[in-house]
């Protein structure tokens, strides 16, 4: 990952009559006066450079109830191996600690493995700089252990039959953490077996599903209830077995917002070109969401990265919601071969519509990132950032950023 100078808000957007088309049943949108509409940069002292972030786990791919050393990796060691990362911020601290992260380990040495799936299970992990991290006192990671043989079944003729977990993101909400992530090739019976006996899960396991979106909860972050449904990649929570790839969830006004990405296909209601789409749903509860009919389609105002490559396309992301803005993190690459290059910013008002910075902050070997806001005054918001990379490594940054130039951008 190559750092240049990050100017947030400071990039010129291109906005043009000929901007991309409002995706269906949204409202259209203003038309945009084609010409440059120029943000003011901010000072050079608004940015911290990246600092490079070391974690002492033990990445564990056993099967529950083994532990052999066979199957454990010290990511410490090799100071690589994370992907996926999640953090919550506490500015007076949470059980000690100002900084907790959930993540999971994969790429970097663990990537190399041939059994690299095992170990891909929510690890959560503290910290008080953002730079060194550690396991909290009495937690037992992973928290979901690797899905067993048995458990898993077979995505493709010719693969490894290995069940597994990513795409891990959580909220801090009414005094408790609630953790989401996806479950893939992993047998709706398994699931029960892992999760709470109630009637959501009776109702939402009926069938196999390719992938299924789970939440665990807790009190004290150490401590995680068994697993309960959220939605499965089947219909009608999808269009016919979709990905639901990085889901983030954020809470607005009482309501819960989730965002994810999924591909393009033919039987897709959205008027798009776009390879993937980010789609919007909303909860009341944060297990129960709308169904794939009743989602929206987030409207990207501008696409730069289709200037550097017309495949590329968002293939994993992050939000959060401050002080009435939405800001998103987007790792963007050519889909077409499952992966991304670039990290952007965007933002909006609206949640549906988002104004993308013209330059990404991270130009090669990008991958999902998080952001998380750790202090504000007047119109000045700073934000923590952890910067996720394909070779496994993760990096600390923060940026302060001024909402009165945002609405200036709209």
């Amino acid at each position: 990952m190559y750092w240049k100078h990050f100017i947030l808000f400071a990039s010129v957007v291109f906005l043009w009559s000929g901007c991309k088309q409002t995706l269906e049943e949204l409202e259209p949108l203003e038309e945009k006066k084609a010409g440059f509409r120029k943000v003011n940069p901010l000072k050079d002292d608004f940015l911290v450079q990246p600092i490079l972030i070391q974690i002492q786990t033990i990445a564990n791919g056993n099967y529950p109830g083994l532990h052999t050393s066979q199957f454990l990796r010290d990511l410490g060691f090799f100071q690589d191996g994370y992907c996926h990362p999640d953090v919550q911020y506490f500015p007076n601290g949470f059980r000690g600690y100002k900084f907790w992260m959930v993540f999971t380990p994969y790429f970097g040495s663990v990537g190399y493995d041939f059994y690299a799936r095992r170990y891909e299970n929510p690890t959560v992990v503290v910290s008080n700089d953002g730079i060194n991290w550690v396991e909290p006192e009495g937690i037992s990671n992973p928290i979901q252990k690797t899905a067993s043989f048995k458990e898993s079944f077979l995505e493709k003729k010719g693969e490894l039959v290995q069940g597994f977990w990513s795409d891990v993101d959580w909220m801090f909400r009414n005094n408790r953490f609630e953790l989401y992530y996806r479950g893939s090739f992993i047998k709706a019976t398994a699931l029960k077996k892992r999760g709470v006996n109630n009637q959501n899960n009776r109702h939402k396991l009926m069938e196999n599903a390719l992938r299924t979106i789970v939440r665990q909860t807790s009190v004290d972050g150490i401590n995680w209830e068994p697993l309960e449904v959220v939605y499965t990649s089947n219909a009608p929570a999808t269009s016919k077995d979709n990905h639901i790839l990085s889901p983030s969830f954020v809470e607005v006004d009482g309501n819960i917002k989730s965002y994810e990405v999924e591909f393009n296909k033919t039987q897709n209601r959205f008027k798009s070109d776009d390879l993937t789409l980010v789609i919007n749903r909303s909860s009341l509860n944060g297990l129960d969401f709308s169904n794939y009919r009743a989602s929206k389609a987030v409207n990207f105002l501008n696409e730069p990265w289709l200037t550097l490559n017309p495949n590329n396309s968002v293939w994993h992301l992050d939000v959060t919601y401050q002080d009435g803005y939405y800001f998103m993190l987007l790792a963007v690459g050519d889909v077409k071969k499952y992966t991304s290059d670039l990290l952007y910013l965007a933002y909006s008002k609206d949640g549906i519509n988002f104004l993308v910075e013209g330059a990404p902050i991270v130009k090669e070997k990008a991958y999902r990132s998080t952001i998380f806001a750790m202090d504000k005054n007047n119109h000045h918001i700073e934000f923590g950032l952890i910067l996720g990379s394909k070779d496994g490594q993760f990096k600390f940054a923060k940026i302060k950023v001024d909402t009165e130039k945002i609405e200036d951008a709209f």
